[in-house]
């Protein structure tokens, strides 16, 4: 009898994206169980389904994980993964199913084509994950942190949700003309900094938003975070600013500070929102550790 773990799991987000990652997920469902997988689909309604997945299945029997949604999906994912890291043995692949899909940009995985090639013979590689303690509770990242001008612009872009992709431009031009201030203590790489920033952003992938090559020099897998720092500035300065980040060209303004560390901390005289992954999770004060080599992915 053989014991070998066959079952791809589906974990889909039918919200995700323009609403077709389930349509997506039954169409690829059926092209392995061509090539000898078993398969098992779940569909989650809520947020609460995607945490709680792991208390369904049989991990025994699961080889290999695929996720059909985006960047806020994965990040459910992986939390629920984190309570019970046995799971962390078992790759994972999220297909290209949402509205940024930054961490599939990063992988060079944008198409449904080549996530479902890369299921059948990718190869699997080990990623850094972030550890965010906040307010006493901790979440996993593995794409951005970021609290200011960052976290403003993704509160307006949630709001704007029925203008696709274009919400993310329209909401950063619209909170550059806000220009909100935060006041704000950062630690990093044995340096203090208390200054008047636009935004403070930890980034592990590359890209963020639509395709916003916020981080350029970021690698998946160098046990480090890159730290962008920008301090308070003109609104025609930040307008300049911008739209060079879609290509990576930012990294030379006066007035923004790139660092690569492994921890950050992050003290704010009042409660700011805090943006991971995308998602809208708590306040700070927090303090960011990465854990090198912590998630197995398919490449």
């Amino acid at each position: 009898m053989n014991n070998t773990p066959n079952t791809i799991l589906f974990l889909v987000n039918p919200f995700a994206g323009k609403g077709n990652a389930l349509l997506i997920a039954k169409n690829v469902v059926e092209i392995m169980k061509q090539n000898g997988y078993d398969t098992e689909l779940f569909e989650g309604k809520n947020k609460d389904d995607f945490f709680n997945f792991t208390n369904i299945f049989d991990i025994k029997k699961i080889k290999k994980i695929a996720i059909f949604g985006g960047d806020g999906t994965m990040h459910d994912m992986l939390n629920a993964i984190m309570i019970k890291p046995e799971w962390l043995a078992i790759p994972l692949l999220l297909f290209p199913c949402g509205t940024g899909n930054s961490f599939s940009r990063d992988l060079d995985c944008l198409s449904v084509e080549k996530a479902t090639e890369l299921l059948i013979n990718g190869k699997e590689m080990l990623v850094d994950l972030a550890e965010i303690k906040m307010n006493e509770n901790t979440i996993w990242s593995f794409n951005i942190i970021g609290c200011g001008l960052v976290s403003h612009i993704n509160i307006l872009a949630e709001k704007l949700r029925w203008l696709g992709a274009a919400r993310y431009n329209i909401a950063t031009i619209i909170n550059i003309i806000v220009n909100p201030v935060l006041k704000a203590k950062i630690y990093f790489n044995d340096e203090i900094h208390a200054k008047d920033y636009c935004f403070l952003l930890a980034c592990n992938t590359r890209f963020t938003g639509k395709g916003m090559e916020m981080a350029p020099l970021a690698k998946l897998n160098d046990g480090l975070i890159d730290f962008l720092i920008v301090e308070k500035t003109s609104r025609l300065k930040l307008l300049m600013l911008f739209p060079k980040i879609f290509s990576g060209k930012h990294l030379n303004s006066p007035y923004l500070k790139y660092v690569q560390t492994n921890y950050i901390k992050i003290e704010t005289q009042k409660p700011e929102r805090v943006n991971i992954d995308g998602e809208m999770k708590g306040n700070t004060s927090l303090e960011i550790t990465v854990h090198k080599h912590k998630l197995k992915v398919i490449i």
